[in-house]
């Protein structure tokens, strides 16, 4: 029995040293050590995230260093060493040589930054519509390196009177204001070379390149050369265009005939013939038909637009050839 009671008390002690060793283990050195694993995984996860993260950075700034050496490469602006105020003046009263009413320029400053340096030129005029447009289209997209700023078209005139023709004439002009900015002596590298096929000033083919360094730039990728339209003609106007050149009046003028596939007039001018797709005063012809006796056109009322049917008025004799209308005697 003294044994069995021993054995047992060793039995017990041992069970109770495990125990405590197995209840110290799972209750105070596996929580640390768990811990220390889940952040462990914790860093390996954010600097899993971190790695995918610059990869993803790597990828874009390498397309965008790609896409700004394709930039450099494609340049195509000059920018000279040394540019003279008469130079630049010179080359603006060729590009205003027509369309412009007056075109004033008057030296605004100098300017040098990091990168190059550029005259301020402060500009006022006025000019159709379209000529200004090609103005700076030409500053903008030329060889030369110019910026167009802080431009103002202020008011529409409408001009009723040319001398030279000695009649009246609808013309739309803009008045404008702003700044041009010629730029010169820019860092290495800046300026595309100048031995590129145009010269420095006027040339506007600007597709060919001298070398594969300088790929060339093709004109579609450009802004129209062309205004789509003239947002500052008016779409209703005040007063219709007079007839400067002529034109037949379809409402006023006398139809006498349609033979063929014209339709006769008579006006100021005498006897006229006129076809579909030719012009008359404030738009075309649109249908001459010899059967019907009818000649349509489709006008420009001053932005309103409206279809002029004219009738060929043939009377009861030519109705006696077509049917049994009575004729009367002549008196």
């Amino acid at each position: 029995m003294m044994k069995i009671g021993i054995n047992t008390w060793i039995m017990a002690i041992c069970w109770m040293l495990i125990t405590g060793l197995g209840v110290y283990f799972t209750f105070h050195e596996q929580p640390a050590a768990l811990e220390h694993l889940e952040k462990a995984d914790q860093v390996a996860q954010m600097k899993k995230a971190e790695l995918a993260s610059l990869q993803t950075e790597e990828v874009s700034y390498s397309h965008m260093a790609q896409d700004v050496a394709r930039k450099w490469r494609a340049r195509y602006k000059v920018i000279p060493e040394e540019l003279s105020t008469s130079d630049i003046v010179g080359y603006l009263n060729e590009l205003t040589s027509s369309g412009f009413k007056n075109f004033d320029v008057t030296l605004g400053g100098h300017q040098r930054t990091a990168d190059y340096s550029y005259y301020v030129f402060n500009i006022s005029g006025r000019a159709y519509y379209n000529s200004l447009y090609e103005l700076i289209w030409e500053l903008e997209n030329n060889r030369s390196f110019y910026r167009v700023n802080n431009l103002a078209l202020d008011h529409i005139d409408l001009v009723t009177h040319d001398k030279e023709l000695e009649s009246d004439r609808l013309q739309v002009m803009v008045s404008f204001t702003g700044r041009i900015e010629a730029y010169f002596s820019g860092i290495e590298g800046a300026s595309a070379p100048i031995d590129l096929d145009g010269g420095l000033y006027g040339e506007q083919n600007i597709t060919v390149a001298a070398s594969d360094d300088l790929p060339p730039v093709p004109l579609e990728l450009l802004p129209d050369v062309k205004p789509a339209t003239n947002p500052f003609f008016p779409a209703i106007l005040e007063q219709i265009p007079p007839n400067t050149y002529g034109l037949i009046e379809v409402e006023t003028a006398e139809l006498i005939s349609i033979v063929g596939e014209k339709a006769v007039f008579r006006d100021a001018k005498g006897l006229r013939s006129i076809g579909v797709g030719e012009k008359v005063y404030l738009g075309v012809i649109s249908e001459v038909s010899v059967a019907e006796g009818r000649v349509v056109a489709r006008l420009n009322k001053g932005g309103i637009y409206d279809e002029v049917v004219r009738d060929l008025e043939t009377g009861e004799r030519y109705r006696q050839a077509q049917g049994p209308a009575r004729l009367s005697p002549l008196n």
